[in-house]
């Protein structure tokens, strides 16, 4: 809805889809455990965007699609500062989640996947980014990390019959990071540079052990990472860091930090909804990124890549789950102006407009972690590996089906859900 003409898209790499989750409040998982497919798809695409100036997109092999989020929320954060594009690795992150749950006790005899917006944001604090090529050597220039997935069967197997099992070598931080150096295949060099950095028994972390010091060997703190973000809505685009959009906190409550990104929950009446989506909108007018949550049904999915009530309801109840991922634009009707189409330029006054209490949003324009040309699952998009969320959609409501393959008998889906859960936004909002 803004002028980007200044921007272009990259062109995107290979691109497919992948499942998601069966938890909504826990981010979202995937793979043919939930009954979803993970074929294997491919495409390439060049288009000028006019909002979010993001990088390209990924797909998601697991039901990590809260960190897939995150990583592309900080790489358009990162790239409206530099001009450049950083590919950074979600498997790392990946890699210490699962550390932080087998170390804290948290882990059963299976890996969670899912997570939060907050749970992304202390990782990163901790452990900082890095590049792919930095983790992953194999698959720096892949648009899906086939390490994952691999890992993560390495993993709970070792839960269930290896090294894991036994509750005495869980308490031992040495052990379990061996065990996840071998679930990951993680070469002797990368090992070492781990090893330095943080201990062989994670001794140091980047939040307590390098405050003053970069850690160097490919590790990037938050705080080294440079972003451009407007100081709060009407204030002005500033330079600041990765560390200030993250800010502290635990990972399901408020976080702190002047310009910190928070969690804003979707209201439920009319009059409240309209004023979050107020926020939505500065937010998008100022070219940041938007982190969102959404319940997903696949037959809302349409081949035109929207997902649609009216779809949904001639359908009936599909399979479903959390999903997260970042908002890029928005259509909308505007009293006095009419139809302002996504994807293309709006003036200044027309965003104002866009602003009015009346202003019908018709639906927002998501970049996704599915990868893009899935004609078994869509056939057009807008922009390869972008969805459009009708509202009528994410308002709902929608049948919600209980288990993890639901909806195996739909006349058993018997509750409601409003599809759209809760917006990031930053601070000045």
């Amino acid at each position: 809805m803004i002028d980007l003409s200044k921007t272009r898209w990259l062109p995107a790499l290979s691109l497919s889809i992948l499942a998601l989750a069966s938890s909504a409040a826990a981010g979202c998982s995937a793979g043919t455990k939930d009954g979803f497919a993970t074929e294997d798809g491919s495409g390439s695409s060049s288009d000028d965007i006019t909002s979010v100036n993001q990088s390209g997109v990924k797909r998601q092999s697991i039901g990590n699609c809260w960190l897939y989020a995150t990583t592309s929320w900080l790489e358009a954060l990162n790239k409206a500062e530099t001009n450049t594009e950083l590919n950074t690795s979600e498997s790392w992150l990946t890699y210490w989640h699962w550390y932080e749950q087998l170390a804290n006790g948290r882990a059963g005899t299976e890996i969670e996947t899912g997570g939060w917006y907050g749970t992304a944001a202390n990782l990163i604090n901790r452990y900082g980014v890095v590049l792919e090529k930095d983790f992953i050597k194999l698959e720096a220039e892949s648009e899906m990390s086939n390490r994952q997935s691999s890992a993560l069967n390495a993993a709970n197997e070792s839960l269930k019959n290896g090294p894991l099992k036994e509750a005495v070598a869980r308490r031992d931080r040495a052990a379990i990071r061996k065990a996840l150096d071998a679930a990951w295949q993680l070469d002797a060099d990368t090992i070492a540079r781990i090893d330095k950095v943080f201990g062989a028994g994670v001794e140091r972390t980047l939040d307590r052990s390098f405050v003053s010091t970069a850690p160097g060997n490919g590790i990037l703190r938050a705080v080294d990472v440079p972003i451009r973000i407007k100081s709060g809505a009407g204030g002005q685009l500033v330079s600041a860091t990765l560390a200030d959009a993250t800010g502290t906190g635990s990972s399901f409550g408020a976080r702190s930090g002047r310009l910190a990104f928070n969690t804003v929950d979707y209201p439920e009446d009319a009059a409240g909804r309209r004023a979050v989506l107020k926020r939505v909108q500065r937010v998008l007018h100022d070219q940041v990124p938007v982190l969102m949550s959404w319940k997903v049904d696949f037959n809302a999915l349409t081949q035109d890549a929207h997902f649609s009530l009216d779809q949904l309801n001639r359908l009936g109840p599909g399979r479903h789950g959390g999903h997260m991922t970042v908002a890029h634009d928005y259509q909308a009707t505007v009293p006095g102006i009419g139809l302002l189409k996504a994807g293309e330029t709006a003036t200044p006054a027309q965003m104002e407009a866009a602003l009015a209490d009346g202003t019908k949003i018709e639906f927002i324009r998501v970049k996704n972690s599915w990868g893009g040309i899935r004609p078994d699952r869509w056939r057009k998009a807008a922009i390869p590996g972008y969805h459009d969320l009708e509202m009528a959609y994410l308002n709902g409501p929608i049948k919600d089906c209980p288990g993890e393959d639901a909806p195996t008998d739909p006349s058993q889906c018997v509750s409601t859900v409003t599809p759209l859960g809760d917006f990031v936004l930053p601070a000045g909002y």
